[in-house]
């Protein structure tokens, strides 16, 4: 998880079959070595300097971690 951010809040992992997909899929990219940094449009225009943070510690910590494994991202 990003910064001691967990995947799973509460549960939901276990009462949403698409939350549980998403949760895995993050997990799966995490494991490869990829930070996962969830933004949505709503929180980058209500919170642009709480989200510009997420985003600059999440940049930071990557310098401290070992490469990510090769991804080559394939359209849907």
């Amino acid at each position: 998880a990003v910064h001691g951010v967990s995947g799973r809040r509460g549960g939901r992992v276990q009462e949403d079959p698409q939350w549980s997909a998403y949760a895995a899929k993050r997990e799966h990219l995490e494991r490869l070595g990829i930070t996962v940094v969830h933004l949505t449009p709503r929180k980058l225009r209500e919170a642009l300097d709480q989200q510009a943070t997420v985003v600059r510690t999440a940049l930071m910590a990557a310098a401290d971690r070992e490469p990510a494994a090769y991804v080559m991202v394939l359209p849907r």
